[in-house]
């Protein structure tokens, strides 16, 4: 290869490496550059042969990236006793959402870069290849696994009941059609599920239009690759039934959206398997098995061939997956038996009590290490059902925590979004008398009420506006009209509850729901009204966003919500609280509360200085903070979270009766 320079810079090192590779010591890292795609791109249009292969290189494995990382490390052979010899090749990557490693290619091409031998593929690549492993994971797991297996007495896999309506993928016709399905009551069977990526630009989907047609047949045309290919890999795997939500719920009819809503449930955790669109993107449009593995020559010299073999991020790093970043597929995650991920350049399998890749089938990596599933990959579930301890309530918090921080393509959907998490989690855990309510539980309500907003999330539009919302409909006094990650503060940090809960009362259209069932109901957006009793102080907004708290229990540079202040007459200068708006950069300048509007702060509870309280918070006399909206039916919102330190509040203050809307 010429020694010319590279008239942007950009591999300058990795040319000087190429020329006297006997020069380098192998001790260390020998040459990293980043640029931009269009550096790259420049460079190699300017004659640089060097980056006329990484650019073809990287565009081999859309989509791509706007910096691009070059890595050039030496190969070694490694030997007894730790002692490696340098071989004189080099492992070159370009980094970017993907691994892009260089080598030298197979066909005895004569490239004169020290690159090493194309190595051996430890993946199968081939279709057939690919479900003989899902299927050697799937035997295991049926007939060594308890956890995975358990099922309500007198119901196994083959007597689950079938959901309302599942694709039959089976027998295919001679170009693969398929049909919509609606099965009957108690239909009992086998299915797999399909979980992937939902945007702006829509996958296949069923219509009150359309739905006549699909029930006789989808023209195989019309389904997209990634749809396809979980249709193949379910009939490889012997299932006639499949259920994707795009198809198996009417888009367009409101009613049978809500209905199928909260069966997500039984739907995700009856299912034999599901299949996990982790690598496609939006509109499914991608493969489930793409070529990892490419030649590229530059245009005109045969003289410099190389072989391109791509490698993804880990499952187990969701950052790189924009599909585990979402807030349905984190339900659907959790709720299921068994997920199949199909990753960039791997499959990988999580179950109730393992976790498998290809890259080494020996080695489990953590799922989910933040969570544990509700129903068996957390010890509390070995637990008598509808037996609440500490553990049940705090893995709720930790549920949420993590839920309130995934995305959604309409803001409408938080609350539902996690109804079939919610109806698992009262099943297993919950007494039988309690009420699930909007993300809050009835028998723990005063401590629920504790949650704060510690990072502002600017969410999708609702389905009827187009426009991205910053407060949802619904009762103020849940997390679910906050478009922000929430962190409901542990339990026992609100000891022995000073407030009570006189009565739940909610509209018609939205009414508290039983803790055995999450009805259509539920997915309502009225407001709701609990009337509460307890001891309340009265103040003044003072709209001073800059008093950050510097004992602060969060890292404050992780912290984006507003943080507002507010004078009472208890304690001298000021008070700070959380509030739950996001603060006017992100509200078109304006304040959610008012400068000089009078607040009330509601005591809830004290935090413990003890045992129970690891983080050695100091004592807090924790309170919400409401507005008043209707002063003659004393109706009050909630605007924000805080509390006075010790010494701060000593139980001033009078009782009061209010209803939270």
């Amino acid at each position: 290869m010429a020694a010319d320079r590279c008239p942007r810079g950009i591999c300058d090192g990795f040319i000087d490496l190429v020329n006297s590779p006997e020069s380098w010591s192998g001790n260390h890292l020998g040459w990293q550059h980043d640029a931009t795609w269009d550096d790259l791109i420049a460079a190699a249009e300017s004659g640089c042969r060097p980056c006329e292969v990484f650019s073809e290189a990287a565009s081999c494995f859309p989509p791509q990236p706007f910096y691009v990382s070059f890595l050039c490390q030496p190969a070694k052979v490694w030997a007894e006793g730790g002692q490696s010899t340098f071989t004189g090749a080099f492992h070159l990557s370009i980094v970017s959402q993907k691994i892009i490693k260089l080598f030298k290619s197979d066909d005895g091409s004569l490239c004169n870069w020290p690159l090493p031998p194309l190595p051996q593929n430890k993946r199968d690549l081939s279709l057939d290849g690919k479900v003989t492993i899902a299927n050697s994971w799937l035997r295991a797991c049926r007939e060594s696994h308890f956890d995975c297996n358990a099922y309500p007495e007198g119901v196994n896999e083959d007597t689950t009941n079938l959901p309302k309506r599942v694709l039959d993928v089976s027998p295919p016709g001679e170009h693969g059609e398929l049909r919509l399905y609606e099965t009957s009551k108690g239909a009992k069977g086998r299915y797999i599920a399909l979980s992937h990526r939902w945007g702006q630009t829509q996958p296949l989907t069923t219509t009150k239009k359309a739905i006549g047609n699909w029930r006789q047949t989808i023209p195989w045309a019309d389904v997209p690759q990634a749809f396809r290919d979980a249709i193949t890999v379910t009939r490889k795997l012997g299932i006639r039934y499949l259920w994707i939500d795009s198809l198996c719920i009417v888009q367009d009819d409101p009613q049978d959206w809500a209905e199928q809503a909260p069966e997500m449930c039984s739907i995700y955790s009856n299912a034999l398997l599901t299949i996990s669109a982790t690598r496609c993107d939006e509109g499914c449009t991608d493969t489930l098995f793409p070529d990892f593995q490419r030649t590229v020559t530059v245009a005109g010299d045969p003289s410099i061939t190389v072989a391109v073999r791509a490698e993804g991020p880990h499952v187990s790093s969701s950052t790189h997956y924009p599909l585990l970043q979402r807030a349905w597929v984190f339900q659907e995650r959790l709720l299921s038996r068994r997920v199949l991920h199909f990753g960039y350049d791997e499959l990988n399998w999580e179950c109730m009590e393992k976790a498998w890749c290809e890259c080494d089938p020996n080695t489990a990596y953590a799922v989910l290490p933040h969570l544990k599933s509700p129903r068996s990959r957390n010890p509390t579930s070995k637990l008598a059902p509808n037996s609440p301890t500490p553990a049940h309530h705090e893995m709720w918090r930790k549920m949420i925590y993590w839920y309130t921080q995934q995305q959604l393509t309409f803001s409408t959907d938080r609350g539902p979004a996690i109804l079939g998490l919610a109806k698992e989690h009262m099943t297993l855990t919950r007494p039988k008398d309690s009420t699930y309510l909007s993300g809050l539980w009835s028998d723990s309500l005063v401590g629920d009420l504790a949650w704060e907003v510690v990072a502002v999330v600017v969410v999708g539009p609702s389905k009827n506006n187009s426009t991205a919302e910053l407060r949802l409909p619904g009762p103020t006094w849940s997390w679910t009209t906050v478009a922000g990650a929430i962190c409901m503060w542990p339990l026992h940090w609100v000891d022995s509850p000073t407030t009570e809960v006189l009565d739940i009362l909610q509209s018609p259209s939205f009414p508290a729901t039983s803790a055995r069932s999450v009805s259509v109901a539920d997915l309502g957006s009225s407001r709701g009204c609990i009337t509460l009793r307890g001891r309340a102080l009265k103040g003044t907004s003072t709209n001073n966003l800059s008093s950050i708290p510097p004992n602060a229990v969060r890292d404050r540079k992780k912290f984006y919500g507003a943080w507002f202040e507010a004078s009472f007459e208890v304690a001298p200068g000021t008070f700070g609280f959380a509030s739950d708006y996001p603060p006017p950069s992100l509200s078109g300048g304006n304040f959610a509360v008012p400068e000089a509007e009078t607040v009330m702060w509601l005591h809830l509870g004290s935090n413990p200085v003890d045992g129970s309280n690891p983080s050695n918070r100091p004592l807090e006399e924790i309170g919400l903070v409401l507005r008043c909206v209707d002063e003659k039916l004393e109706l009050y919102e909630r605007v924000g979270v805080g509390g006075f330190k010790k010494g701060g509040w000593d139980g001033q203050g009078e009782v009061v009766v209010l209803k939270l809307v």
